[in-house]
């Protein structure tokens, strides 16, 4: 007899009882009540405990888990994914399994593909698992032609999360996934520092596809776009009440098959810039003033130079235009070629500082030929802070005439910790003053103005 019909015939026949003999009208010795109501609530007590017993003794199940594969792959090695079966009951445990598994791949803007991987030589097809026992099983195929960039993984038929892969097809996959799999070894930070420096970059980020992309799977049109320059929008009153909003994205012309990759055309990017003063005083509330600003470029925020001084540099150079697209007397124009190296000091992952100045020529200044003696020739940004935090950017230029120049800070929060996880986005408050805040008023000067705002990208 199963033990759920046991338990349950035991407990009927101990509840018949218990009313029959409840339920008798013959005439009892003195005290013989008492006894024998103690005598049946002692059998239900029984009764119930057995109960206990057969809802926790009830046939056991396994629990299966999917193991998180290798961040990096290379794709000359198959994709292996390791099922964990455990039993976690006090009784044995019989385990079937399947001799495929079945997964969706999925990438960019591409459906999912289902995917078939076969069980390891050797492994049978019943595990008998003891309390508390565990057994792992591989699975594994090869990795489709068409699987490029970074790949989501579904399992199908068990409740799991998915898994994200980088896929390399560069020259020096093998070192890159040994590396990999080495720094999910790592037990101490010491080893994690050493094995994040083999992929490198402190972080690791420069064999990955851009952190800040739209899309980070596959390589879709949105793989390829990213924040540029901080994107926000603030208002601020100081004798007028004006706005300011910036748009910026770059795009990458080429993601390379070897992540690692620092070759021009697998590094080669296209800006795009909006900056405008709104102002909110006036009738009408007319944009005062736009500055346009398209830019070609060289960039990697990671060059794989060291030094005891620094943490990571990174480096950018190409060609960069300004207009703010009016005609006569109001027309600006620049065309700057110019070079921008980034030193990052400090933990990457907490509280660091940044030091990018942006040094450039003026090949072209129509209508505006001094500017330089306001802006001069170098936009040095400081910025400290951490990825999750607080952070504090500062612009500074220096003019090449007496003190012209200008500040530009912006301090920004993550809005998720002042209202919930459901926000996205920085509380944004800045600061200008000096010359230049817009093309058209270069050479005027704003005392100062404080605006407060909302940031998408910082």
């Amino acid at each position: 007899m199963p033990l759920a019909a046991f338990c349950l015939a035991f407990l009927t026949a101990t509840f018949d009882c218990f009313t029959h003999r409840t339920s008798t009208t013959q005439r009892r010795p003195p005290g013989y009540r008492n006894r024998n109501r103690n005598r049946n609530r002692s059998k239900l007590a029984r009764a119930v405990a057995v109960l206990a017993l057969c809802a926790v003794s009830g046939e056991a199940a396994a629990t299966v888990a999917m193991l998180q594969p290798a961040r990096i792959a290379a794709a000359n090695e198959p994709l292996q994914i390791t099922l964990l079966y455990s039993a976690d009951d006090a009784v044995p445990l019989t385990v079937t399994v399947p001799q495929t598994l079945r997964v969706n791949l999925s990438g960019g803007e591409q459906s999912p593909r289902p995917l078939e991987l076969a069980r390891e030589a050797g492994v049978p097809d019943t595990l008998r698992l003891r309390p508390g026992q565990f057994r792992k099983v591989r699975f594994t195929t090869p990795w489709p032609e068409s699987a490029r960039g970074e790949v989501r993984i579904d399992p199908v038929g068990f409740d799991a999360s998915p898994a994200l892969v980088v896929i390399n097809r560069g020259p020096e996959q093998d070192a890159i996934a040994q590396a990999e799999r080495s720094e999910s070894k790592a037990s101490t930070p010491a080893q994690a520092a050493a094995t994040a420096a083999a992929l490198d970059g402190p972080s690791g980020d420069a064999i990955a596809p851009p952190g800040d992309s739209l899309l980070t799977t596959g390589r879709g049109v949105l793989a390829h776009v990213s924040y540029y320059e901080p994107m926000y929008i603030a208002a601020g009153h100081n004798g007028d009440t004006n706005a300011r909003l910036q748009l910026s994205f770059k795009y990458r012309l080429r993601i390379p098959d070897d992540l690692r990759s620092k070759a021009f055309t697998d590094n080669l990017y296209f800006a795009y810039t909006q900056t405008s003063v709104w102002d909110l005083s006036a009738d009408s509330r007319p944009f005062r003033d736009t500055t346009y600003s398209p830019q070609l470029f060289y960039y990697v925020p990671d060059t794989g130079w060291r030094s005891p001084f620094f943490t990571r540099m990174g480096f950018a150079a190409g060609i960069a235009h300004e207009s703010n697209g009016k005609g006569g007397n109001d027309s600006r124009s620049i065309n700057m070629p110019f070079i921008r190296p980034t030193w990052e000091f400090g933990d990457l992952t907490a509280n660091h500082l940044t030091v990018s100045p942006k040094i450039y020529y003026y090949l072209g200044k129509k209508n505006n030929p001094d500017i330089a003696d306001y802006r001069g020739y170098v936009d040095l940004l400081v910025k400290y802070g951490s990825p999750d935090g607080w952070q504090l950017a500062t612009t500074l230029r220096k003019g090449t005439k007496h003190w012209y120049g200008s500040v530009d800070t912006q301090l920004t929060y993550p809005l998720a910790k002042l209202l919930g996880s459901a926000w996205g986005g920085y509380l944004w408050i800045g600061y200008f003053n000096g010359y230049g805040e817009d093309l058209l008023d270069y050479n005027n000067r704003q005392h100062w103005m404080a605006r407060i705002g909302y940031s998408i990208a910082r």
